[in-house]
C-alpha cells in the first residue's frame, strides 16, 4: 500500500475569505446585536412610577406640545388606537373628564400604530377635544414601554409618574381615583 503526499504547501496568512463570508459574518452580528436589545427591552418593566419619560407630541392639528413645557401641572397621557375595541369603552369616560378638568389637568392622547384617517375617523367618533398624535416611530410608547392598548399614565405636576392604568378605565369613579392621586 503506498500513500502519495501532495508536495503542496499551505502557507499561513495568505488564505482569503471570500467576500460573502465576511458580508455574511457582519450580517449576523448586527442580527445578535438587534436581538440582544429587543430582549433587553423585554426585560424592562413598565413605566410606572418615577419620573415620566420627556416626548413632543405633534398632535394631528399641527401643534406640538412638549411634556418638558407641561411640568407643573397634572398631566394625563392615554394610549390608544382606533382598532382598539375596548378603547372606545373609556374614550366618552375621558373626554367628559378632559372637559371637566380643562382648568387644572392635561389630557393627552397618543395613537397607537394607528392610520390618520382611522385615528381621525376616532377622534370624530367621540367628539374627543383634548390634544391627540401618533406616535410616530413608535418613539413614545418605546419611551413608556407600553405594553398594549389602552394604556393611562398619570403624572403629577412634579414630573413623575404616579401610576399607569393597563386595560380600560371602567367608569367614572375609577378615573377619578386615579385623578385624585396626580392633584
Amino acid at each position: 500500500m503506498t500513500t502519495v503526499v501532495s508536495d503542496q504547501r499551505i502557507e499561513r496568512g495568505t488564505h482569503r475569505r471570500p467576500w460573502w463570508m465576511v458580508v455574511l459574518i457582519i450580517v449576523v452580528l448586527v442580527l445578535l446585536g438587534l436581538l440582544a436589545y429587543g430582549l433587553r427591552l423585554k426585560g424592562l418593566s413598565q413605566v410606572d412610577r418615577g419620573p415620566a419619560p420627556a416626548f413632543v407630541l405633534k398632535t394631528f392639528d399641527g401643534r406640538e406640545i412638549s411634556m418638558t413645557e407641561l411640568q407643573g401641572k397634572p398631566v394625563v397621557v392615554n394610549v390608544w388606537a382606533s382598532w382598539c375595541l375596548e378603547c372606545y369603552d373609556e374614550a366618552p369616560i375621558l373626554e367628559q373628564a378632559s372637559r371637566d378638568h380643562a382648568d387644572d389637568i392635561v389630557f393627552l392622547g397618543i395613537a397607537y400604530v394607528d392610520t390618520e384617517p382611522e385615528s381621525l375617523a376616532y377622534l370624530k367618533r367621540f367628539d374627543i377635544t383634548y390634544p391627540n398624535g401618533p406616535d410616530l416611530g413608535s418613539r413614545i410608547s418605546t419611551a413608556y414601554r407600553v405594553q398594549g392598548v389602552p394604556e393611562t399614565f398619570f403624572i403629577g405636576p412634579d414630573g413623575n409618574v404616579k401610576t399607569v392604568k393597563i386595560g380600560p378605565i371602567a367608569n367614572r369613579a375609577e378615573l377619578d381615583s386615579y385623578l385624585a392621586l396626580i392633584k
